[in-house]
């Protein structure tokens, strides 16, 4: 079974920003600002406990979240 993830992604939309749920197709919503891309990911990441990919113009991974039910404790 494949971890359900939500991704910022660039959009091609006037050089703007999307939240797209992996495995489909079209986008969940478009924004103008990376930063409101990655506000509603988090949100909806939290929502739905899953990870978040938030990544660069160029398509590489800046940052990942999970939001989800890890099955490894961190060490303190």
């Amino acid at each position: 079974m494949t971890k359900k993830s939500n991704h910022v992604i660039p959009s091609d939309e006037q050089g703007g920003w999307a939240v797209k749920k992996s495995g489909s197709a079209r986008i969940s919503r478009s924004f103008d600002r990376k930063e409101e891309a990655v506000k509603y990911g988090r949100e909806l990441s939290r929502k739905e406990q899953t990870e978040l990919y938030i990544h660069k113009r160029d398509g590489r991974i800046q940052e990942r979240n999970s939001y989800g039910k890890d099955p490894i404790i961190p060490k303190d």
